[in-house]
């Protein structure tokens, strides 16, 4: 008797966000999940959860231009 499984695979996606790589992280360090059942969560490849396992994030960028002159505590 041959019995057929199939097993769920995730669309492709090409563009992984810097929220991606912050979801990926907490539940692979915070909540034990497998990097399988990430990408499967998340519809990403695995290539993609092993590669924001091993790498840092990337640095949020700070705004550019001059800073304001008074703080926010002194506007009021």
């Amino acid at each position: 008797m041959d019995s057929d499984f199939s097993i769920p695979t995730p669309k492709i996606q090409y563009y992984c966000s810097r929220d991606d790589h912050l979801r990926v992280q907490t539940l692979y360090w915070n909540t034990g999940f497998t990097k399988d059942q990430i990408a499967l969560q998340l519809n990403l490849s695995i290539h993609q959860v092993k590669y924001t396992l091993t790498y840092q994030l990337t640095p949020q960028k700070q705004r550019s231009g001059w800073r304001p002159f008074l703080r926010p505590a002194e506007q009021q």
